[in-house]
């Protein structure tokens, strides 16, 4: 059965080796892409089935090559499915599991939620970050337990939301997806890809922690352009080499350096008045419309409630699972950073 007219294709390799060398980047498992790969091609088969738009569905002719396959072959459908249902269940408690003929009762009692384990000990952004990341840890290793591929893990995303789409559990498939489909910054650039292959995350000459933090101030800050443009610039100038187009990272920078996070606080803290003085086209932020402040005693509490308040972000309760949440924390405390010494500093125009 065909949803809409069967399209075979060849999937475009140059676009999946850039998927795969961005998920890599991000720190992420083998059997975590597996996962991802499966979750990138449910989200936009479901949301063109709720929004009736083939155009969404459409970019993952890149990626997979039987576009409009039904089927619930290839990986117990069931189980997959029961992942999405658990990790969307974080965020909405009263969804609705699927009713088909032949499940076992009790199959989704949520008694068996893994995932509540975030839920209760986590906060915001690392609450999205640990259970995205475990949803598509724990699919992927169903997946690698069929001995699914990648590309063949795209089609199979592809393949069992149509399946499911056209059941009586319809409606609760799609709530499923969309309730589970809410993502960290540094994951949904990943999905982003497949229909944006353009986006900054596709240059391998780029820094991760930029793509990181484009992703975060265009999503965080879509309403004030000038301020990303700003950002954008200030980050450049702290990070990387004074020449023109270049794209190399200052040598004193790098990623595993322990004292990265304070090393770049004080760099803003440092370099922010003499910035903002030679560019002041700051957006809607607010300027010296706070109290000001002499010590890092003072601005600490000022900076982490501002996390918290603005940005649904709090200080991790252990280590970072992987270099994209990493990098996504430091991309908030950068933006808020930024806002508090214009908020609460003398800046002199």
């Amino acid at each position: 059965m065909k949803i809409f007219n069967k399209k075979k294709n060849k999937p475009n390799n140059d676009l999946l080796g850039m998927w795969l060398n961005f998920a890599r980047e991000n720190g992420f498992s083998e059997g975590q892409i597996l996962g991802l790969a499966y979750f990138n091609s449910a989200i936009p088969t479901v949301l063109a089935n709720v929004n009736q738009d083939q155009t969404i569905v459409a970019p993952l002719q890149n990626v997979i090559s039987d576009l409009g396959n039904v089927s619930s072959k290839g990986a117990n459908v069931l189980y997959l499915f029961k992942e999405l249902f658990y990790a969307a269940s974080t965020n909405d408690n009263e969804l609705n599991p699927l009713t088909l003929e032949g499940i076992p009762e009790g199959f989704f009692s949520q008694d068996d939620n893994p995932y509540f384990e975030y839920s209760h000990s986590e906060f915001g952004f690392f609450k999205k970050s640990r259970v995205s990341i475990m949803l598509i840890q724990r699919m992927g290793k169903i997946l690698e337990d069929y001995k699914i591929s990648v590309p063949e893990a795209f089609q199979l995303g592809h393949s069992h939301m149509n399946f499911l789409l056209s059941t009586s559990s319809r409606l609760s498939a799609v709530n499923a997806v969309i309730m589970s489909n809410i993502l960290p910054h540094y994951l949904a650039g990943i999905i982003e890809m497949v229909p944006n292959p353009d986006s900054l995350n596709s240059r391998i000459d780029l820094w991760l922690f930029s793509k990181i933090f484009h992703q975060t101030i265009s999503n965080e800050l879509a309403d004030d352009a000038l301020f990303c443009e700003w950002l954008w610039y200030f980050h450049n100038t702290i990070f990387y080499e004074n020449e023109p187009g270049s794209t190399k990272v200052k040598t004193e920078w790098s990623l595993d350096d322990p004292n990265f996070e304070i090393g770049m606080l004080k760099a803003i803290m440092e370099f922010l008045p003499s910035f903002y003085r030679g560019n002041n086209s700051t957006g809607n932020q607010q300027i010296n419309s706070g109290k000001s402040y002499s010590k890092w005693e003072e601005f600490f509490p000022i900076l982490n409630e501002h996390l918290i308040t603005n940005y649904g972000v709090q200080s991790p309760n252990d280590t970072y699972i992987n270099k994209g949440e990493a990098c996504n924390y430091l991309a908030y405390k950068f933006i808020a950073s930024c806002q508090i010494i214009l908020a609460n500093h003398k800046m002199e125009k």
